[in-house]
Protein backbone atom coordinates (compact mmCIF):
# COMPACT_ATOMS: atom_id res chain seq x y z
CA UNK A 1 0.00 0.00 0.00
CA UNK A 2 1.46 3.31 -1.07
CA UNK A 3 0.73 6.15 1.29
CA UNK A 4 1.85 9.76 1.62
CA UNK A 5 2.31 11.37 5.02
CA UNK A 6 3.40 14.79 6.28
CA UNK A 7 6.01 14.97 9.04
CA UNK A 8 6.16 18.36 10.75
CA UNK A 9 9.32 19.31 12.64
CA UNK A 10 8.42 21.75 15.39
CA UNK A 11 11.76 23.24 16.49
CA UNK A 12 12.21 23.90 20.20
CA UNK A 13 15.68 25.49 19.79
CA UNK A 14 17.40 27.58 17.10
CA UNK A 15 19.06 25.61 14.28
CA UNK A 16 22.25 25.82 12.24
CA UNK A 17 22.06 24.50 8.68
CA UNK A 18 25.07 25.40 6.54
CA UNK A 19 24.45 26.84 3.08
CA UNK A 20 25.03 24.53 0.12
CA UNK A 21 27.78 26.56 -1.52
CA UNK A 22 30.69 25.21 0.53
CA UNK A 23 33.20 27.54 2.19
CA UNK A 24 33.00 28.56 5.82
CA UNK A 25 29.45 27.60 6.72
CA UNK A 26 29.42 28.37 10.46
CA UNK A 27 28.88 32.10 9.97
CA UNK A 28 26.35 31.55 7.22
CA UNK A 29 23.12 29.63 7.44
CA UNK A 30 19.89 28.68 5.73
CA UNK A 31 16.40 27.76 6.87
CA UNK A 32 15.87 24.32 5.34
CA UNK A 33 17.42 20.84 5.31
CA UNK A 34 17.78 19.05 1.98
CA UNK A 35 16.59 15.44 1.58
CA UNK A 36 20.15 14.08 1.25
CA UNK A 37 21.26 15.78 4.50
CA UNK A 38 18.19 14.51 6.32
CA UNK A 39 18.86 10.98 5.01
CA UNK A 40 22.48 11.17 6.27
CA UNK A 41 21.25 12.27 9.71
CA UNK A 42 18.72 9.40 9.74
CA UNK A 43 21.53 6.99 8.81
CA UNK A 44 23.55 8.18 11.83
CA UNK A 45 20.50 7.59 14.05
CA UNK A 46 19.88 4.21 12.42
CA UNK A 47 23.49 3.15 13.06
CA UNK A 48 23.01 3.77 16.82
CA UNK A 49 20.17 1.23 16.88
CA UNK A 50 21.62 -1.31 14.44
CA UNK A 51 19.03 -0.32 11.80
CA UNK A 52 21.32 1.35 9.24
CA UNK A 53 21.35 -1.44 6.63
CA UNK A 54 17.58 -1.85 6.86
CA UNK A 55 17.03 1.90 6.41
CA UNK A 56 19.36 2.17 3.39
CA UNK A 57 17.63 -0.83 1.75
CA UNK A 58 14.19 0.73 2.21
CA UNK A 59 15.39 3.85 0.36
CA UNK A 60 17.38 1.96 -2.29
CA UNK A 61 14.31 -0.15 -3.14
CA UNK A 62 11.94 2.88 -3.11
CA UNK A 63 9.95 1.47 -0.19
CA UNK A 64 10.59 4.83 1.49
CA UNK A 65 11.01 8.23 -0.21
CA UNK A 66 11.30 11.69 1.31
CA UNK A 67 11.18 15.27 0.05
CA UNK A 68 13.39 18.15 1.17
CA UNK A 69 12.07 20.00 4.20
CA UNK A 70 9.98 23.06 3.35
CA UNK A 71 8.62 25.77 5.63
CA UNK A 72 5.14 26.00 7.05
CA UNK A 73 3.43 28.95 8.69
CA UNK A 74 0.48 27.93 10.89
CA UNK A 75 -1.76 25.88 8.56
CA UNK A 76 -0.07 27.11 5.36
CA UNK A 77 2.36 24.68 3.71
CA UNK A 78 4.91 26.13 1.26
CA UNK A 79 6.44 24.53 -1.84
CA UNK A 80 9.55 25.44 -3.85
CA UNK A 81 9.13 27.84 -6.75
CA UNK A 82 9.25 25.88 -10.04
CA UNK A 83 12.34 26.46 -12.20
CA UNK A 84 10.38 27.24 -15.36
CA UNK A 85 10.91 29.80 -18.08
CA UNK A 86 7.70 30.86 -19.78
CA UNK A 87 7.82 33.75 -22.22
CA UNK A 88 5.60 36.46 -20.89
CA UNK A 89 5.96 39.95 -22.39
CA UNK A 90 4.54 41.67 -19.33
CA UNK A 91 7.25 40.17 -17.09
CA UNK A 92 10.00 40.78 -19.64
CA UNK A 93 9.22 44.49 -19.73
CA UNK A 94 8.72 45.00 -16.00
CA UNK A 95 12.02 45.03 -14.03
CA UNK A 96 10.16 45.45 -10.71
CA UNK A 97 8.08 42.34 -11.32
CA UNK A 98 11.16 40.44 -12.49
CA UNK A 99 12.96 41.32 -9.24
CA UNK A 100 9.94 40.35 -7.15
CA UNK A 101 9.67 37.00 -8.95
CA UNK A 102 13.37 36.36 -8.35
CA UNK A 103 13.11 37.05 -4.62
CA UNK A 104 10.24 34.60 -4.24
CA UNK A 105 11.61 31.23 -3.05
CA UNK A 106 8.51 29.43 -1.74
CA UNK A 107 4.89 29.45 -2.81
CA UNK A 108 1.97 28.58 -0.52
CA UNK A 109 0.28 25.32 -1.51
CA UNK A 110 -3.10 27.10 -1.41
CA UNK A 111 -1.94 29.56 -4.12
CA UNK A 112 0.24 27.23 -6.21
CA UNK A 113 -2.27 26.91 -9.07
CA UNK A 114 -2.80 30.70 -9.05
CA UNK A 115 0.96 31.18 -9.33
CA UNK A 116 1.17 28.87 -12.37
CA UNK A 117 -1.79 30.65 -14.00
CA UNK A 118 -0.20 34.05 -13.29
CA UNK A 119 3.03 33.03 -15.03
CA UNK A 120 1.18 32.63 -18.30
CA UNK A 121 -1.13 35.59 -18.39
CA UNK A 122 -1.48 38.78 -16.41
CA UNK A 123 0.71 39.83 -13.55
CA UNK A 124 0.88 37.16 -10.83
CA UNK A 125 -0.26 38.48 -7.44
CA UNK A 126 3.03 37.93 -5.62
CA UNK A 127 2.15 40.01 -2.55
CA UNK A 128 -0.21 37.30 -1.28
CA UNK A 129 2.50 34.67 -1.62
CA UNK A 130 5.10 36.19 0.68
CA UNK A 131 5.55 34.94 4.23
CA UNK A 132 8.02 35.23 7.09
CA UNK A 133 9.07 32.09 8.92
CA UNK A 134 11.77 33.32 11.31
CA UNK A 135 15.11 35.10 11.37
CA UNK A 136 18.81 34.46 11.02
CA UNK A 137 21.06 35.76 13.82
CA UNK A 138 24.81 35.46 14.28
CA UNK A 139 26.12 34.51 17.70
CA UNK A 140 29.77 34.97 18.68
CA UNK A 141 31.31 32.08 20.63
CA UNK A 142 34.83 31.43 21.93
CA UNK A 143 36.86 28.30 21.21
CA UNK A 144 39.09 27.35 24.15
CA UNK A 145 39.64 23.62 23.59
CA UNK A 146 42.99 22.95 21.88
CA UNK A 147 43.78 26.69 21.59
CA UNK A 148 46.73 28.42 23.30
CA UNK A 149 44.70 31.67 23.29
CA UNK A 150 40.85 31.80 23.24
CA UNK A 151 39.64 32.16 19.66
CA UNK A 152 36.29 33.85 18.85
CA UNK A 153 34.16 32.43 16.06
CA UNK A 154 30.66 33.17 14.70
CA UNK A 155 27.71 30.82 14.34
CA UNK A 156 24.68 31.78 12.27
CA UNK A 157 21.51 30.30 13.75
CA UNK A 158 17.98 30.33 12.42
CA UNK A 159 15.09 30.80 14.88
CA UNK A 160 11.56 29.96 13.75
CA UNK A 161 8.66 32.21 14.67
CA UNK A 162 5.88 30.69 16.82
CA UNK A 163 3.65 28.52 14.62
CA UNK A 164 6.38 28.12 11.98
CA UNK A 165 8.71 25.21 11.29
CA UNK A 166 9.65 22.70 8.63
CA UNK A 167 7.75 19.77 7.14
CA UNK A 168 8.66 16.94 4.81
CA UNK A 169 6.57 14.64 2.66
CA UNK A 170 7.10 10.91 3.12
CA UNK A 171 5.99 8.23 0.68
CA UNK A 172 5.90 4.74 2.09
CA UNK A 173 4.99 1.34 0.66
CA UNK A 174 5.30 -0.57 3.92
CA UNK A 175 3.92 0.03 7.40
CA UNK A 176 7.05 -1.32 9.15
CA UNK A 177 9.34 0.92 7.07
CA UNK A 178 7.21 3.95 7.92
CA UNK A 179 7.32 3.08 11.63
CA UNK A 180 11.13 2.88 11.49
CA UNK A 181 11.34 6.27 9.76
CA UNK A 182 9.04 7.92 12.31
CA UNK A 183 11.00 6.34 15.17
CA UNK A 184 14.33 7.62 13.80
CA UNK A 185 12.90 11.10 13.14
CA UNK A 186 11.64 11.25 16.73
CA UNK A 187 15.05 10.26 18.19
CA UNK A 188 16.76 12.68 15.77
CA UNK A 189 14.57 15.42 17.26
CA UNK A 190 16.00 14.62 20.69
CA UNK A 191 19.65 14.58 19.58
CA UNK A 192 19.24 17.51 17.15
CA UNK A 193 19.83 18.03 13.44
CA UNK A 194 22.26 20.31 11.62
CA UNK A 195 25.47 21.84 12.94
CA UNK A 196 26.54 22.50 16.53
CA UNK A 197 24.04 20.02 17.99
CA UNK A 198 26.53 19.50 20.83
CA UNK A 199 25.65 23.02 22.00
CA UNK A 200 21.93 22.21 22.02
CA UNK A 201 20.94 23.42 18.54
CA UNK A 202 18.53 21.71 16.12
CA UNK A 203 16.13 20.02 18.52
CA UNK A 204 12.52 19.42 17.47
CA UNK A 205 9.37 17.48 18.25
CA UNK A 206 7.75 15.42 15.52
CA UNK A 207 4.12 15.69 14.47
CA UNK A 208 2.66 13.52 11.71
CA UNK A 209 -0.52 14.29 9.81
CA UNK A 210 -2.27 13.17 6.60
CA UNK A 211 -1.35 14.80 3.29
CA UNK A 212 -3.86 17.51 2.27
CA UNK A 213 -5.96 16.60 -0.81
CA UNK A 214 -4.55 19.48 -2.86
CA UNK A 215 -0.98 18.29 -2.30
CA UNK A 216 -1.96 14.67 -2.92
CA UNK A 217 -3.42 15.57 -6.32
CA UNK A 218 -0.08 17.20 -7.30
CA UNK A 219 1.96 14.23 -6.02
CA UNK A 220 -0.13 11.72 -7.95
CA UNK A 221 -0.25 13.73 -11.19
CA UNK A 222 2.25 11.87 -13.36
CA UNK A 223 0.55 13.00 -16.59
CA UNK A 224 1.37 16.73 -16.17
CA UNK A 225 3.70 18.24 -18.79
CA UNK A 226 6.34 18.96 -16.12
CA UNK A 227 7.35 16.94 -13.08
CA UNK A 228 8.88 19.12 -10.37
CA UNK A 229 11.54 17.84 -7.98
CA UNK A 230 10.61 18.10 -4.31
CA UNK A 231 14.14 17.49 -3.08
CA UNK A 232 17.78 17.20 -4.08
CA UNK A 233 18.25 14.35 -6.56
CA UNK A 234 20.56 12.85 -9.13
CA UNK A 235 19.67 10.31 -11.83
CA UNK A 236 21.87 7.25 -12.31
CA UNK A 237 24.22 7.53 -15.33
CA UNK A 238 21.93 5.37 -17.47
CA UNK A 239 18.92 7.69 -17.03
CA UNK A 240 20.78 11.01 -16.93
CA UNK A 241 20.55 12.06 -20.58
CA UNK A 242 16.87 11.14 -20.98
CA UNK A 243 16.02 12.90 -17.70
CA UNK A 244 17.65 16.21 -18.65
CA UNK A 245 16.23 16.46 -22.18
CA UNK A 246 13.66 19.27 -22.43
CA UNK A 247 14.01 20.10 -18.74
CA UNK A 248 14.52 23.25 -16.67
CA UNK A 249 16.85 22.73 -13.73
CA UNK A 250 19.41 24.26 -11.38
CA UNK A 251 22.27 22.41 -9.70
CA UNK A 252 23.41 22.53 -6.11
CA UNK A 253 26.81 21.71 -4.63
CA UNK A 254 26.74 19.07 -1.92
CA UNK A 255 29.70 18.43 0.40
CA UNK A 256 30.27 18.42 4.14
CA UNK A 257 31.98 16.37 6.81
CA UNK A 258 31.45 12.70 7.59
CA UNK A 259 29.83 12.37 11.01
CA UNK A 260 31.01 8.92 12.01
CA UNK A 261 33.23 7.82 14.87
CA UNK A 262 34.29 4.65 13.07
CA UNK A 263 34.99 5.92 9.53
CA UNK A 264 38.49 7.32 10.17
CA UNK A 265 40.63 8.66 13.02
CA UNK A 266 40.21 12.35 12.11
CA UNK A 267 37.22 14.20 10.68
CA UNK A 268 37.16 13.75 6.91
CA UNK A 269 35.15 15.53 4.24
CA UNK A 270 32.74 13.77 1.90
CA UNK A 271 33.47 13.85 -1.82
CA UNK A 272 31.82 16.91 -3.36
CA UNK A 273 28.99 16.14 -5.75
CA UNK A 274 26.64 18.35 -7.78
CA UNK A 275 22.96 17.47 -7.63
CA UNK A 276 19.72 18.75 -9.13
CA UNK A 277 17.96 21.27 -6.91
CA UNK A 278 14.36 21.20 -5.66
CA UNK A 279 11.99 23.11 -7.97
CA UNK A 280 13.76 21.75 -11.09
CA UNK A 281 11.20 20.64 -13.68
CA UNK A 282 11.52 17.56 -15.89
CA UNK A 283 9.45 15.98 -18.63
CA UNK A 284 9.32 12.65 -16.79
CA UNK A 285 9.97 11.38 -13.29
CA UNK A 286 13.25 9.54 -12.85
CA UNK A 287 14.29 7.01 -10.24
CA UNK A 288 17.60 8.52 -9.03
CA UNK A 289 20.30 6.65 -7.17
CA UNK A 290 22.09 6.29 -3.87
CA UNK A 291 25.79 7.10 -4.24
CA UNK A 292 28.73 5.96 -2.09
CA UNK A 293 30.98 8.97 -1.48
CA UNK A 294 33.45 7.21 0.83
CA UNK A 295 37.08 8.09 0.19
CA UNK A 296 39.42 5.68 1.93
CA UNK A 297 37.39 5.25 5.13
CA UNK A 298 36.20 2.06 6.81
CA UNK A 299 32.59 2.03 5.61
CA UNK A 300 30.38 3.43 2.80
CA UNK A 301 29.11 7.02 3.04
CA UNK A 302 25.75 7.20 1.31
CA UNK A 303 24.40 10.28 -0.50
CA UNK A 304 20.70 10.03 -1.32
CA UNK A 305 19.91 11.02 -4.92
CA UNK A 306 16.22 9.99 -4.88
CA UNK A 307 13.27 12.11 -3.91
CA UNK A 308 9.61 12.86 -4.69
CA UNK A 309 8.06 14.67 -7.65
CA UNK A 310 4.84 16.58 -8.18
CA UNK A 311 3.01 17.31 -11.44
CA UNK A 312 3.06 20.92 -12.66
CA UNK A 313 0.59 21.99 -15.36
CA UNK A 314 1.30 25.30 -17.10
Amino acid sequence: IMAYLLCKLNFTTPVHFGVSMGGNSLNDGQMVIHADTLFSALCCEGAKFGKLEQLVNYFAEDVLSISDTFPYNQEDLFLPKPVLFLTNNRQEGDPGLKKELKSLVYIPLSLFKDYLQGLKCAQPNLGRMKATFGQLTTVTKVAIKGQSTPLPYHVATWSFLPGCGLYLIVRSEDEEALDLLKELLATLGLSGIGGKTSTGLGKFTLETCPCPETLLSFLEDQAAEYQMLLGTALPEDAELEASLTGSWYTTIRRGGFIRSATYATGQLKKKTIYMLAPGSCFRHRFRGGIFDLADGGTHPVWRLGKTLFMGVRV
